[in-house]
Parts: C-alpha cells; sequence; structure tokens
C-alpha cells in the first residue's frame, strides 16, 4: 500500500463567524495534546484554520472532533497563505445600480457588478516605518564645563569640542484600516487603506475623519453586497462593537482571515 501523501490538507470553520473560542481551544487542546493555555494561544491566531498541513486521513480525523465539538469544518487543498494573490490597491470606487467601479493607484479602471464581490474583510492594522535621521551632536554641557575649566587652570586652549553627524534609524507606527475585496473574475483581490483613498463615494455621507469615513465605507459596501462573506472586523464595525479584542497584531493575521473566507466562496 503506498504512503499517503503529507501537507496536502487543511481543516477550515464553514461559518462566516468564527468559532466560540472556549470550543477552538478545547478543540485545540483535545486534537494536538496540548494544555488550554497553549490551545488558546493557538486559537487566538487561527483565524478559523482548524488544522493545516494535514494528510487525507488526518483531516478527516479532525473533522470529526470538530463535529462533536459543535465546529463546522470542511477540508480543503490548500497552500497557505501564499496561495492568495497579491493584493491590487485602489484608490477610487462607486458603487450604485448594482455596479462597482474602481479605480487604482496607476490610474487604471475596473468594474464588476455587486454579485461578483465574494469577500468584504476590514481591519484595523499597524503599519511600522522606519527612517534614517541624521542628526548633529557635540559635547554635553558637563563636558564644556570640564573643557571650561581645565583652560581656565592650564591657559592651554583645548577648545569646546567638534561636533559630528550621526545617523540614527527611528522606528514608529500608525494604525490605520485595510479594507479587502474578492472579486469572483479571476479571483481579483482590491485593497484600499484609510490614509490613502478617496471617499468620494460616499458623497453626501463624507466627513473630515478617514477613520469614520472608512466605517461609514464599510457598513455601505456590505449593504451593498449582501451575499458576500464578511470578516470578523468588517462585522464588528458594521454591528458597532470594540475591535481591540480582535487580535489583528499583523497584517499576516487579516491575510490569513481573508484566505479562509476566499476559500469558502
Amino acid at each position: 500500500m503506498a504512503e499517503e501523501k503529507t501537507g496536502t490538507f487543511s481543516v477550515i470553520a464553514a461559518d462566516e463567524r468564527l468559532p466560540d473560542f472556549i470550543l477552538l481551544t478545547k478543540l485545540i487542546s483535545e486534537s494536538r495534546g496540548l494544555n488550554r493555555d497553549d490551545a488558546g494561544r493557538l486559537a487566538r491566531h487561527s483565524w478559523g484554520f482548524l488544522g493545516e498541513g494535514l494528510t487525507g486521513t488526518q483531516a478527516d480525523e479532525l473533522l470529526k472532533r470538530c463535529g462533536l465539538c459543535g465546529i463546522k469544518a470542511v477540508k480543503t487543498e490548500t497552500g497557505g497563505p501564499a496561495a492568495l494573490k497579491p493584493p491590487l490597491y485602489i484608490k477610487k470606487a462607486a458603487f450604485e445600480g448594482g455596479v462597482f467601479n474602481y479605480t487604482d493607484r496607476t490610474g487604471r479602471n475596473g468594474a464588476g457588478e455587486k454579485t461578483d464581490i465574494l469577500v468584504v474583510a476590514a481591519a484595523p492594522v499597524k503599519e511600522e516605518t522606519t527612517k534614517t535621521v541624521t542628526t548633529t551632536e557635540g559635547p554635553s554641557g558637563q563636558e564644556k564645563a570640564i573643557r571650561f575649566g581645565i583652560m581656565a587652570v592650564t591657559g592651554l586652549p583645548i577648545g569646546m569640542g567638534k561636533t559630528k553627524e550621526v545617523k540614527k534609524e527611528v522606528k514608529s507606527s500608525e494604525l490605520s484600516f485595510c479594507m479587502d475585496l474578492l472579486l469572483r473574475t479571476d479571483g481579483i483581490r482590491l485593497r484600499l487603506g484609510s490614509n490613502d483613498f478617496d471617499f468620494s463615494c460616499l458623497k453626501e455621507k463624507k466627513t473630515y475623519s478617514s477613520q469614520l469615513n472608512f466605517r461609514l465605507l464599510c457598513a455601505e459596501l456590505a449593504a451593498f453586497a449582501p451575499r458576500a462573506l464578511k470578516n470578523a472586523g468588517l462585522l464588528a464595525i458594521i454591528e458597532n462593537k470594540p475591535l481591540t479584542p480582535l487580535p489583528y497584531d499583523a497584517i499576516s493575521d487579516f491575510n490569513k482571515e481573508f484566505l479562509r473566507l476566499s476559500l469558502l466562496k
């Protein structure tokens, strides 16, 4: 009998909403032989992936455990987050009359029907930037005082010391909002950010706050494409729930969650 190939299947939650955290922790604890604390840490960033890199037999066994825990799940073949297409960044959009139009950062236009929008996902993400800053540094006040004292006592002109240029890397992080849309046509993945998007599509609802505009856009798109699957972040926004409990620690969390919803569609 030929040996079964490994690493070809994932088991993912089948519902739009993520599984109950306590049930998910129980499932991971029992299926992987972990204590509750370790299982909870894995559950926090699973984003609906209940098992990855499994053989067909392992995936089927996990599906049975999911049923016993009351979690609806499906088995799927996937290459992981790398299977996602790179996002096409858009700067403008319009949606009315059942048609969704968009313009990317190069000025090219695209369009589709509202039924072509399969997934709408949103999340707060931290954008980390690194800048190289050049500063001019000289001797401190204490060093100058010491040098002045030496000159006063000895009469030697030793000077106050030289200045020099120092280059430093300064890291900073800024919280912004990100939205991805999956289109039926060729699996196109659109992305927009709250800090560089033209919110004129909101018309009279548009405000001076980019974050408030983003929240309004979430509600508008959720209503425009009601059949599209929505992620935890978008659901929290349109239901006016706090976003802080959601563990979007990095863009990789958002990508993994988006992948699950894409696989379901």
